[in-house]
This record gives structure tokens, sequence and C-alpha cells, in this order.
């Protein structure tokens, strides 16, 4: 489901219009008109639209070879400590 940002037109707002929100919607489902906890009247904005490419790593560029340098950089002769997990 898209994520469809609104803001308040113009007077009294409460702390959620006054800024921007953002409500998860249906992409048929009418845009709001009014602010869900105070009824202001608000207006649905254009918003970026977010692209992400990625393309494959060489193996010059793999994290084992990253890694290794970064160990080597940092003095790090025993490597990386292992990861705890917290409770």
């Amino acid at each position: 489901m898209p994520i469809y940002e609104y803001k308040a037109i113009d007077g009294a707002h409460c702390k959620l219009c006054k800024g921007r929100f953002e409500v998860r919607q249906g992409m048929n489902d009418e845009p709001l008109k009014t602010c869900p906890q105070c009824g202001s009247q608000i207006t649905r904005l254009f918003s970026r639209p977010f692209l992400f490419r990625r393309e494959s790593l060489s193996e010059e560029e793999t994290f084992d070879r990253y890694a290794e340098e970064e160990r080597e950089l940092s003095g790090l002769d025993e490597g990386f400590h292992e990861d705890e997990v917290w409770e």
C-alpha cells in the first residue's frame, strides 16, 4: 500500500497536522479531507518517488575484501569481534 503525505491548509491545527504527516492508504481510496485528530482541513501533497537501483559488485568490491582491508588499516590483527546479542 502506498504512503501519502498530508499537510494542514490553514487555520488551527493539532500536533499531527501542523507539519507534514503520512497515511498509508490504498491507491483507489479517496484522499483525506480533514485531519484524523482535530478535523482541520488538509491537503494531500505530491511527494518525490523513491527509486533504488543496485548494481552488482565486482569481485574487488566484495565485503570480504573490504573487511580484510579495514582490519589491516585499523590494526586489528585478530579480526573483528563477534557480534553479541543483547537481551
